[in-house]
């Protein structure tokens, strides 16, 4: 019987190449770092793969497997039984391999675009995989992780000008709702945080953390410092043309930082806008949950 898994050349093609995640709260910059890292020569990385999707509902899948496995080799077979549940190594090697193929279709559009024999680092982007970082790291043993951090504040109001283009928060028709998530998503960024930090400290050397407002301030200056962490060409004139190639201003299409566009991905490119859409009953909610994971954080509470 042919096999169909084709497990051994994704892990031939990708031999010899270091893998990565790039994971933030949503609205973090995520994107932006994406594309300047898969801007770099050596280094390909695509976003987003959505496999986060599919390991929540492994999960559960298997669960109901073994559970039904379960009940006809007792009812049934009994000592006869040849069949055993699933093991959670079985569902990490499921997901191993769904990473390598995600990765595999990476690495053939990277070496069509021009990359072909320079790769050193291959990766995937999405702000999904801080759900999971415990098993993450489990599937990916030797992977390397960048995290970004940006002010929750900002965070929440570019999510909601992301989801709500047209809809200003504080506007009497809007504030009970824009009011009313602010504390769930100032959990989620406190928490998110918190899981940052033990995985920095769980894997020294493994973890890379890229902070929004720096990358406004000074982008060649942070890049340069992760190229360096990557081993890979780090030079003024390649951490340049990386920067340049994604600056805002080039991607979004003439704006410049600041100059807003709500309906698009790439709203306003800037930090602190928090303030313009947030009274003083909006930052004291968000704080009361997160104030102490801002001031922490280096944010002004």
């Amino acid at each position: 019987m042919k096999l169909l898994s084709g497990a051994e050349e994704l892990q031939n093609l990708l031999e010899g190449i270091g893998t990565f995640i790039v994971t933030g709260v949503t609205k973090s910059g995520t994107t932006w770092l994406q594309r300047m890292l898969d801007s770099h020569p050596e280094i390909a990385c695509g976003g987003e793969s959505k496999l986060n999707v599919f390991l929540t509902q492994l999960g559960p899948a298997m669960r109901a497997y073994n559970e039904a496995l379960t009940k006809t080799n007792a009812k049934i077979y009994k000592e006869e039984a040849v069949y055993q549940p699933l093991t959670q190594a079985q569902a990490r090697a499921v997901m191993q391999y769904l990473f390598l193929d995600r990765l595999g279709a990476l690495r053939a559009a990277a070496e069509a675009a021009g990359k072909l024999g320079a790769l050193k680092w291959i990766g995937d982007k999405d702000p999904d995989y801080k759900r999971e970082l415990v098993a993450w790291r489990a599937i990916l043993p030797e992977m390397r992780m960048v995290s970004t951090t940006r002010d929750g504040r900002d965070c929440y109001v570019s999510l909601w000008f992301h989801l709500y283009p047209e809809r200003e928060p504080l506007a009497a028709e809007n504030r009970d709702d824009f009011l009313g998530r602010i504390q769930g998503h100032a959990a989620t960024w406190r928490d998110t945080m918190a899981k940052f930090r033990k995985d920095a400290a769980d894997f020294p050397g493994r973890h890379f953390a890229v902070r929004y407002e720096s990358l406004l301030e000074d982008a060649q200056g942070e890049m340069t410092r992760l190229f360096e962490w990557f081993g890979c060409d780090a030079s003024e004139a390649t951490v340049a043309d990386v920067v340049a190639r994604n600056a805002f201003t080039v991607a979004s299409g003439g704006r410049r930082p600041g100059e807003a566009d709500p309906k698009s991905f790439l709203r306003k490119g800037i930090a602190g806008d928090w303030k313009n859409h947030f009274d003083e009953e909006c930052n004291r909610l968000y704080c009361e949950v997160a104030g102490e994971a801002l001031a922490a954080a280096g944010y002004e509470v």
